[in-house]
């Protein structure tokens, strides 16, 4: 089985690459990969668990429903947390904050990585 990390670097909304992120992650998993995500840059806008959007998919939402696809492991770059004021207590889901030499190094033990 070959693993998979997907990057998420766009914010919830304002453009689709965010949901078809989300999505792609969500389908992954049903071809055998063992996918694992990670927020990253603004990316991490997606945590928040206050979102009301209007016309877009709530991406709090989508994200809540990864575990039934067997995605256990969400992590966050900690520097872009911090930049973006987004805690880790208040996200919208479980996430694991990683130091960019951490970020980096997890990244290398993936077989694929996907960047939206």
């Amino acid at each position: 089985m070959a693993t998979l990390a997907v990057i998420l670097t766009q914010p919830p909304y304002g453009n689709q690459s965010a949901s078809e992120g989300i999505e792609f992650a969500l389908a992954s998993t049903n071809y055998g990969h063992e996918c694992s995500v990670f927020f990253v840059g603004t990316g991490v806008l997606q945590l928040m668990s206050n979102q009301q959007p209007t016309e877009q998919k709530n991406h709090a939402k989508q994200l809540k429903v990864m575990p039934l696809y067997d995605i256990d492991h969400c992590y966050a770059c900690a520097v872009s947390l911090l930049k973006h004021n987004v805690s880790v207590d208040s996200a919208a889901i479980d996430i694991q904050p990683l130091t960019p030499e951490e970020l980096s190094n997890t990244l290398a033990n993936f077989d694929h990585t996907v960047t939206f």
